[in-house]
């Protein structure tokens, strides 16, 4: 989240908003990072949300941000490289200014990698899309087309892609674990697109024949299984657009793709698993605070509004404790003693508490959410 997401609200609300997204990024990532360890990392695009508008300034000042939250660990591959169409637009309309310092700061776009015995393929898909421009198709082109030969020592090949492969939403089913109930979107509109052409998914599937497809985008699980011919004979590859992991993008449970390659010689064994991994709640923290401060509130117009009911609720309670309390002391204990009660309404002290207990309050939630 930046100041391009909710240009209309309160600049207070959006600060608070960063806050709480970033500190619930930090700390899964942290936490998945503890857990997992896994050995690479891949980002699928849609780093930043206003990135393909942003002058130079803004941009770095976001990217300092980014690596503060996503931070690069020592002896493991973390791979930022495939651009989404918040980062450089979408086809046509690709900003060639914020593609250029993409690339130069995350280095190609359409990258390939040898991973677990397997050969990862990262496909900037958005660029492969412009139709006009070559000098933005150029470098996604040359990759997709390097790897068309087929080879007889072949390792299995894993596609990843921003934007998702084009499906038929009426055959193709996302499956029980994605939330909406809705069918998968096809649609596009200005700098966004939510599957590839047609055409162009048959040609990539067909010239990178890969075990599996990894793509995001639409921030929702789906998995789905795509038919297509290569050298003519038929063959299908399962993709799975990976849910989103943060807390903002209208999911209820965001969630992260673990991938797990193996390295045996069985042919009869799939050279790969992988599980989606739910992330914490994301709005049970703030839900607590919010009941905490809504009982505080509460208590405390209680107290003052209604100090007559309140001394009398307290009386009640400690006649009752008294009963058990003192059931063996000597006759003279039994005396009643009249408290101190207090009938005024104490402007002053309500107030003073009611300063304190926020204090109190923000002061943990600054330390917790890192605030300040």
């Amino acid at each position: 989240m930046d100041d391009y997401s909710y240009p209309g609200r309160p600049a207070i609300v959006n600060w608070f908003a960063r806050q709480l997204i970033d500190n619930y990024h930090k700390r899964n990532y942290e936490h998945v990072m503890s857990l997992l360890d896994p050995d690479t990392t891949v980002f699928l695009g849609d780093l930043f949300d206003g990135g393909r508008n942003w002058n130079d300034l803004d941009w770095f000042e976001e990217f300092r941000r980014f690596n503060e939250i996503y931070y690069k660990r020592p002896n493991r591959r973390t791979i930022m490289s495939l651009p989404g169409n918040h980062d450089i637009g979408f086809g046509e309309t690709v900003n060639v200014t914020s593609l250029e310092r993409f690339k130069a700061i995350f280095g190609p776009t359409s990258s390939i990698h040898d991973i677990g015995n397997h050969t990862l393929v990262l496909l900037d898909t958005i660029s492969l899309s412009d139709y006009q421009n070559p000098n933005v198709t150029r470098d996604p082109l040359t990759v997709l087309n390097s790897l068309a030969p087929i080879s007889t020592n072949e390792k299995p090949r894993i596609l990843m892609s921003h934007v998702p492969l084009y499906r038929f939403p009426d055959k193709q089913t996302c499956g029980p674990l994605r939330e909406s109930t809705k069918k998968f979107p096809i649609m596009k509109g200005e700098q966004y697109q939510t599957v590839i052409d047609y055409e162009l998914s048959q040609e990539v599937l067909s010239k990178i024949r890969p075990k599996i497809v990894f793509s995001g985008d639409d921030h929702d699980y789906c998995h789905v299984t795509h038919p297509y011919k290569s050298q003519g004979v038929d063959q299908t590859a399962d993709e799975i657009t990976v849910k989103s992991c943060s807390m903002n993008m209208g999911v209820q449970y965001p969630a992260i793709q673990l991938l797990s390659l193996n390295t045996h010689d069985d042919e009869t064994r799939e050279t790969y698993e992988t599980q989606m991994c739910y992330l914490p709640a994301p709005y049970a923290a703030l839900k607590g605070y919010l009941f905490t401060l809504i009982f505080n509130i509460s208590f405390f117009a209680f107290v003052f509004l209604l100090p007559r009911s309140y001394n009398a609720i307290v009386d009640r309670t400690l006649d009752k404790l008294g009963s058990i309390t003192n059931k063996y002391d000597l006759p003279v204990a039994h005396q009643k003693v009249g408290l101190p009660q207090v009938f005024e309404r104490d402007l002053v002290g309500m107030t003073t508490t009611s300063v304190i207990t926020a204090i109190s309050v923000l002061v943990v939630f600054s330390v917790y959410f890192g605030a300040f």
